[in-house]
């Protein structure tokens, strides 16, 4: 069940949540590919990840971390999450999303995917403090959220999704996490070329030509992987999602 403390959006998106098993391949490669940027600095390193969710990114983090903490503001994710991913260096936590249990510096990497949007916008300060203050002085944080330029359309009305408190542009989101952050680095989640190119087949009726096995169009979103998707520095329109660093010092 949720906390009782959570509003009624964040209840909702409780039940928004990515289990791998019961979405397309799309949609989970598509999230997977934020914590596949992050593991390049997750190596050997202490991690936590801020609102875990099911569980399966930090877990996946956790194959190359010293040790990986996750936290969630909803009680039931953490047994499911314990049940499903055990691993000596993950544990799983439960946090009322004010104040982090953990001192100060405790962390090498904070990773926080498809949250922000989650939390309403005057606690997002607290949200970014806790997240500064726990990273040691030379620590990154990485955050994701979807790109609210992307998701509205041209020409078409928009309304954001019920259980979203707040959506981010590019500029807007860097302006929030400059208030707490020395340094911020935007990166955008991009189709890669061949993934462009299946999704204009697809959104010409391609894939419902024939039998679902011997089209080449149903067959490359059956099998939708990470590799599927870019991660560049710079944000335009065509950006999924937003990938945000930020140091506690300056850029490398």
């Amino acid at each position: 069940m949720a906390s009782p403390s959570m509003t009624q959006t964040q209840t909702e998106a409780y039940v928004c949540g990515l289990v791998p098993e019961h979405h397309d391949t799309k949609f989970v490669a598509q999230h997977l590919a934020a914590y596949a940027f992050a593991r390049r600095f997750a190596a050997g390193k202490r991690v936590l990840e801020v609102g875990f969710g099911e569980g399966y990114g930090a877990n996946y983090l956790a194959e190359a971390a010293s040790e990986v903490a996750a936290v969630d503001v909803t009680p039931g994710n953490i047994p499911r999450a314990q049940e499903r991913y055990a691993r000596p260096n993950l544990r799983f936590l439960l946090t009322d999303g004010s104040r982090f249990d953990f001192p100060d510096g405790a962390f090498d990497l904070v990773c926080s995917f498809q949250v922000i949007e989650h939390i309403p916008e005057p606690l997002i300060p607290t949200y970014l403090r806790e997240i500064h203050r726990v990273l040691t002085p030379d620590g990154i944080a990485c955050l994701s959220t979807l790109n609210l330029d992307n998701a509205m359309k041209p020409g078409k009305p928009y309304t954001k999704l019920h259980y979203h408190e707040k959506e981010f542009t590019g500029p807007e989101l860097e302006q929030w996490l400059s208030r707490f952050f020395p340094a911020v680095e935007m990166y955008g989640l991009y189709l890669s070329p061949s993934h462009y190119l299946f999704q204009r087949f697809k959104k010409w009726g391609l894939m419902k030509v024939g039998p679902a096995h011997l089209n080449p169009v149903a067959r490359f979103y059956s099998d939708v992987t990470v590799d599927d998707f870019r991660i560049r520095r710079g944000i335009t329109r065509a950006a999924l999602d937003l990938i945000a660093l930020c140091r506690n010092g300056a850029a490398s």
